[in-house]
């Protein structure tokens, strides 16, 4: 393990971590990191937000800690322990040596991002002799894998190559029920990767990579839930609930089964209630006949309002050409070690770069709304002929980073470490309304640009180890870091006046779009602790305390700057600050790592108890503004939640006979809400302040678990054969804090069986045996309609994500 930036055993590194070698993700077929996931108890994953489910980011939930927003991260990524611009990236690198979950904070040696816990892909070295590998997998619904490794001496025992490729595609599981030709969750991704190592003596090693990854997918998969029933009656939109009429063609039908006495703004306890309809308990089964579904038109309208590269953040040449997502990644890593002579002094560096876009157009509104016509619309003006909201959704992300350490080990009882690191993020996103241009015929607003984010952090942190007996060790680990965030104007032009200026503190004037107004600069100090006591030597115990700090690159809140009147006395209402504090926690943790039964069995187990605080929290607000007349949302972020975690997590790995492997893991990973505050969600649920109290985090499971056994027997002098099962469970996750409404479980069960001749290998696999069709994840939404009559009220349906269907495939493999 690498989870100290020092090679550690598994069973030697008192932190809670979960380990999958090359051999564990072949066998149990993991591709990306969703598959990781799903393999690993306690940590869950959401593709879903602002009603659309792809591939464009993944917001990672570790020991039940979920991001606040789709914009910032918890949960670090690396590959070779570089930081990455974000966890969408691990799915490029292709077969590693292995990945490492490190659960828990891991600020002190990761910093940034690290709040929750850390993902590290490692990679494979390129290998001194020739060699590689190939494999072609073909299964059900057109899926198709191809890949290759390619391996070698430039100059024996000094300059050494990996090259590997791979090109993956498969149809979605759904029919697009407004376009019964399509497919919904289509995807394609080619990635390409070349490694570098030079060691020009046995003292000096550098090792280059560069990677890139496109991504190339259709309209998302998923589907909507509505607590209204929405008709279309000759053209015209009708809301039963609203018009007290059954006039019309049932579009949207209605899933409600409660209704809520929530508030009328959810900012006051005093505020009037109001009783609406929504889905209470456990979000029910999709009605096939309606979702999913979504409108898709693309002709020479789409065309045009694509080629234009007015306010956004990629250029139509490299954007979308239609409905689905388009998206580029480019990574750069070296890492180079020198070891000063018989010292037991090692000098590493890490350069890390990032260059990452996506493009994405979604039709937001979930449902077939090809009935209600259009009425602005004419021959003349060639606007489409019905109604519907499609949205671009744009960003680009780009980062720098720089790391150099000393690490001193010469076998005796003291290790220590000292470094120094330095990130610079850059982030420029674009939301642009495809619906004003195509529906009503607006021009396009500059406001679709939003405020490009900017940090630089620059840390300086150190270890050491300190064994005190034979068993006993103590071990010190701490970070200093400083964090400075920009922010920015958006699209238009902001002008501060001088009350608006005293009211946030900052500076007045006019400044052009674009363009940086203010910065603050955050400094955190963030220890851990550890003790570990050697039982045996083959069993550790360890306890440990840690301090962790999150700033985000999101953690101004600036967009209601640039607004109207109305989006800035909103914000105002809501409690919005532009400058917020950093997201604090301090963990507890016991744990347990050994191996028994003269190495047949291996265990990890590990306790933790967490006090999260100014807690990150989503606050938001929906209206129609007087001044634009079309419905406007006013979101950002604020320290407004404290929550305790705590949990259990164990893994076992046994060998029961030989070639007969157990592998069970599970985990409790429970969480205690103190406080809360979002209006939206109050607003909803008629619950405020103290009510959330006792309540569990949304968008995480707190019972998952993991099962597989594995079977490898010998078939003949050269040949063996294998077969595998492999249960993955995740219980029911809660839509918001609220937990009034929740998705419920789900089991994943893969099966896998095959055989290798020398170096040929063929297998067959199922993925989802049992077909389970339940929900992956879950967001609230608004309904949208032509009048936007429900925009402005509280959530009004769900947007469920769509899991892949049963899948069969065969797998072919020759190494060489």
């Amino acid at each position: 393990m690498t989870a100290r930036k020092r090679e550690e055993s598994l069973l030697k590194t008192p932190i809670a971590i979960t380990a999958l070698t090359a051999a564990d993700l072949e066998k149990r077929g993991v591709n990306s990191i969703n598959d990781v996931v799903n393999a690993t108890p306690g940590i869950n994953v959401s593709n879903v937000s602002s009603g659309r489910n792809d591939r464009s980011f993944q917001q990672i939930s570790l020991r039940g800690m979920t991001p606040s927003t789709v914009s910032s991260t918890l949960t670090a990524s690396f590959i070779d322990g570089v930081p990455v611009a974000s966890s969408t990236a691990l799915n490029a690198v292709i077969d590693p040596a292995r990945v490492e979950v490190l659960k828990g904070p891991q600020n002190a040696y990761f910093g940034r991002n690290a709040f929750a816990g850390a993902i590290n892909i490692v990679t494979k070295d390129p290998g001194d002799d020739f060699g590689g590998s190939f494999t072609a997998m073909g299964g059900t619904r057109n899926n198709f894998e191809v890949s290759g490794a390619l391996e070698g001496p430039i100059v024996r025992d000094i300059l050494s190559f990996r090259l590997t490729g791979k090109a993956f595609a498969k149809d979605g599981s759904y029919t697009n029920r407004a376009n019964p030709n399509q497919n919904l969750g289509d995807q394609k991704t080619r990635t390409g990767t070349l490694q570098i190592t030079f060691k020009p003596s046995s003292r000096l090693s550098i090792k280059a990579m560069g990677l890139y990854s496109e991504d190339e997918d259709g309209p998302s998969a998923q589907g909507m839930l509505s607590s209204y029933e929405i008709r279309a009656n000759n053209g015209a939109v009708n809301i039963p609930a609203l018009s007290g009429s059954n006039a019309g063609t049932v579009i949207v039908p209605n899933m409600s089964n409660c209704n809520i006495s929530g508030f009328s703004a959810g900012i006051l306890p005093t505020e009037n209630r109001v009783s609406r309809p929504f889905i209470c308990g456990a979000a029910p089964a999709l009605q096939s006949a309606f979702s999913p579904a979504q409108n898709t038109t693309e002709d020479a309208l789409l065309a045009r309002i694509l080629g234009n590269g007015a306010s956004r953040v990629v250029s139509p040449k490299d954007g979308t050409k239609g409905y689905g997502l388009v998206r580029q990644y480019y990574h750069l890593h070296l890492n180079v070690d020198y070891e000063l002579g018989d010292t037991g002094v090692t000098l590493t560096s890490l350069t890390g770069y990032n260059n990452e876009f996506y493009s994405e157009l979604a039709d937001l509104d979930n449902y077939d709304s090809s009935l209600l016509r259009n009425v602005v619309a004419t021959q003349a003006n060639g606007l489409r002929t019905f109604w519907s909201f499609p949205f671009l959704i744009e960003r680009r992300n780009k980062d720098f980073s720089q790391e150099v350490r000393a690490t001193y080990d010469r076998g005796g009882a003291f290790k220590g470490m000292l470094g120094g690191s330095f990130l610079r993020t850059e982030a420029a996103g674009s939301i642009m309304s495809v619906a004003n241009e195509e529906v009503s015929g607006l021009p396009r607003a500059a406001s679709s640009l939003s405020p490009p984010g900017k940090a630089e952090t620059v840390g300086i942190f150190a270890s050491f180890s300190y064994k005190l007996t034979d068993a006993l060790t103590f071990n010190a680990e701490a970070r200093y870091q400083r964090d400075k965030i920009f922010a920015s104007s958006g699209g238009r032009t902001l002008t501060i006046s001088p009350a608006v200026a005293a009211q946030y503190g900052l500076p007045a004037g006019t400044y052009a779009p674009l363009t940086s107004f203010f910065n603050k600069t955050y400094e955190n100090f963030m220890p851990r602790v550890i003790v570990n006591y050697d039982v045996n030597p083959d069993v550790m115990v360890y306890a440990s305390f840690s301090q962790a700090a999150n700033v985000s690159i999101g953690s101004f809140n600036t967009a209601f700057l640039s607004g109207t009147a109305a989006e800035i006395n909103t914000a105002q209402a809501i409690g919005l600050q532009v400058v917020t504090r950093p997201e604090r926690l301090n963990n507890y943790e016991l744990g347990l790592k050994g191996k028994f039964l003269n190495g047949r069995v291996l265990v990890s187990a590990a306790a933790y108890l967490a006090d999260w605080k100014n807690q990150y929290n989503n606050r938001s607000n929906i209206f129609v503004d007087p001044q634009t007349r079309v419905s406007t949302i006013v979101s950002g972020v604020a320290n407004t939640g404290k929550t305790q975690l705590k949990g259990f997590e164990l893994d076992i790995n046994a060998e029961v006979t030989d070639g007969f492997v157990i592998n069970a893991s599970g985990s409790i990973n429970d969480s205690d809400i103190k406080s809360f505050t979002d209006p939206a969600v109050s607003r909803l649920t008629g619950l405020i302040g103290t009510d959330f109290s006792g309540n569990q985090l949304p968008l995480t499971s707190k019972y998952s678990a993991n099962l597989g056994a594995q079977y490898t027997g010998d078939l003949a002098e050269d040949m063996t054969w294998f077969v595998r099962g492999d249960l993955s469970y995740k219980s029911r996750q809660f839509t918001d804090p609220g937990n009034l409404t929740w998705i419920r479980g789900r089991a994943l069960v893969n099966a896998r069986m095959g055989l290798t001749r020398g170096d040929f290998s063929l297998e067959a696999f199922a993925t989802n045996l049992f077909n389970d069709k339940r929900y992956i994840s879950v967001a609230q939404s608004n309904v949208l309609d032509p009048t936007f009559s429900l925009a402005a009220s509280a959530f009004s349906y769900l947007t469920v994500a769509l899991p892949e269907l049963r899948t069969f495939g065969i797998k072919a493999g020759y190494r060489f």
